[in-house]
């Protein structure tokens, strides 16, 4: 079993590495990051569980399940008071994974989860679109400005690969949790993550209600 640490303590440890580099402005892009987490993650002061979900913004899977059902997850975080988080795993074979998740995270940075969220659909809804591309990034900026995120500064953040670390931390918490695939739901202890309760992409709704259930009599 993994070793028991925090989703917040491994961010942070992954900044405090980062602050040490010798880079232009890293403070800013320490803060640049955080929001991006921000952004990403729905959370509640009082939630004793939560969800992360691993996903690759060139899925075909993870296009499926959030156009057909992000509606009745939204509703089940709510309900069930949880806090959940949408972190990227991008799959090699699929290539434009890394690119699309950097643009949604640094829209996100500037816009908030609102931004976050129109990112996500537009992403998924034109998946099709972008990901036989050789270059996305138009299409990406495309998006960005639909959102009405600030183009100098998306674009300065793209260019930069200002946002490797959170997807770096990501990919490190789904080696951990013993993610193989996408969408990979994952679910803890609020503030935990050992990955002991999870599920590959799922077939119903059910699948969600029954994992929270054990996870909150463990």
């Amino acid at each position: 079993m993994p070793r028991k640490i925090t989703v917040a303590l491994r961010l942070t440890m992954l900044l405090a590495t980062a602050a040490h580099a010798q880079d232009r402005d890293v403070q800013a892009d320490i803060e640049l990051i955080q929001r991006a987490d921000i952004a990403r993650t729905v959370a509640s002061e009082t939630a004793e569980l939560r969800i992360d979900e691993f996903i690759d913004f060139a899925c075909s899977h993870c296009a499926a399940f959030h156009l057909q059902r992000a509606d009745s997850l939204k509703s089940l975080v709510a309900a069930e008071n949880l806090t959940f988080s949408v972190r990227v795993f991008p799959i090699p074979r699929l290539m434009r994974g890394f690119q699309a998740a950097e643009a949604a995270f640094c829209a996100a940075a500037y816009t908030g989860p609102p931004g976050f969220q129109g990112m996500m659909q537009q992403l998924f809804e034109n998946q099709a679109t972008w990901v036989g591309e050789l270059d996305p990034t138009p299409i990406f900026e495309m998006y960005a400005r639909n959102i009405k995120a600030p183009m100098d500064e998306y674009r300065d953040c793209v260019a930069r690969d200002a946002m490797a670390p959170l997807i770096i931390n990501d990919i490190r918490m789904a080696k951990d949790g013993g993610v193989r695939g996408t969408p990979t739901f994952v679910f803890n202890k609020a503030g935990e993550f050992e990955g002991d309760e999870q599920f590959y992409s799922p077939e119903s709704m059910a699948q969600f209600e029954e994992s929270i259930a054990r996870v909150r009599n463990k």
